[in-house]
């Protein structure tokens, strides 16, 4: 999806009195998502917080589907190494050409420029290349980053043909709805999943046991996801998501790795449609504080076992 971010991001979330002391972790979580303004406006939230051993220790509305943006490529990219592992080094054939204008559904959400642009960066890549690019790991323009996605898509049959994939390889990612190409988005919804379904996702990342996918290429599959550290305890795997302006869109999914059991995460904010009354630009950049915000006090649930 398209990641037009507006210029203002402010440095608080919601606007909202202090929180209470807390009596416990949970109470403190829930009393922070009601002071960074969840609830409330047309501000929707999913979570599922599981921690590796103990299973599910919080989550809010964890098989509500709601728009995912980008944090769905995480579940692409698996697909991807799941039907050309071993053809990960070539260039798809015909890259160019799709690339051109209003020459496949698949970019008909992009100017004639960005395409340009496209094809001057992604001509002559191979599927790792463009699997690199679509997920952040390589520097690119936004259109560079969401054409080099649906160059994958368009080779892996389409969203629909992904989406039939995935839920077949395990019933965890039935959650997943993979239902349009990147810069497809009119206003008029988003690929949307589960905090349920990316929590599986990323479960099977941590683990390593995906079915048909070979433990070099799950080593693969896990570099592109890896935000911080090297591998070690404190890392994250993680891939986020946002969208704006309609609907405005922050999710942070992946995992950390503890040594007390590693915490899989889905934290999903979205305002699906815009209330107006304020000004948008501001709206967008709370909601974002307040993901983040949350997803760092997610993050410090039971650290060290507690």
């Amino acid at each position: 999806m398209r990641r037009l971010l507006p210029l203002l991001i402010l440095g608080a979330g919601f606007l909202a009195p202090a929180l209470p002391a807390p009596a416990s972790e949970r109470s403190d979580l829930d009393s922070r998502i009601a002071a960074l303004g969840f609830g409330e406006d047309g501000t929707e939230l999913g979570i599922e917080i599981v921690i590796e051993g103990k299973g599910v220790i919080y989550s809010r509305s964890p098989r509500e589907p709601r728009a995912a943006a980008s944090a769905i490529k995480s579940a692409i990219v698996l697909d991807l190494f799941l039907s050309m592992g071993d053809q990960l080094d070539q260039v798809p054939p015909g890259a160019e050409a799709l690339l051109g204008y209003h020459t496949h559904p698949a970019f008909y959400g992009f100017t004639r420029d960005e395409l340009v642009r496209a094809r001057r960066q992604l001509a002559g890549r191979s599927y790792l290349d463009l699997a690199r690019i679509m997920m952040g790991r390589t520097d690119a323009g936004n259109e560079v980053y969401n054409a080099a996605c649906n160059l994958v898509m368009v080779k892996l049959g389409g969203p629909e043909a992904i989406t039939r994939r995935l839920a077949a390889l395990d019933p965890g990612l039935e959650g997943i709805d993979i239902n349009r190409y990147m810069e497809a988005w009119k206003g008029d919804g988003d690929n949307r999943a589960t905090p349920e379904a990316l929590v599986t996702l990323y479960r099977m990342a941590l683990s390593g046991h995906v079915p048909g996918l070979d433990p070099a290429h799950v080593t693969l599959w896990r570099s592109l996801l890896l935000a911080e550290g090297d591998g070690g305890p404190g890392s994250r795997y993680e891939k986020l998501g946002t969208l704006y302006p309609e609907p405005m869109v922050r999710v942070h999914a992946g995992y950390q790795v503890r040594p007390g059991g590693a915490l899989i995460y889905a934290i999903m904010g979205e305002i699906p449609v815009f209330p107006g009354g304020s000004d948008p630009a501001r709206r967008f950049a709370q909601l974002m504080n307040a993901v983040d915000d949350l997803t760092a006090a997610c993050l410090d649930l039971e650290r060290g076992g507690r």
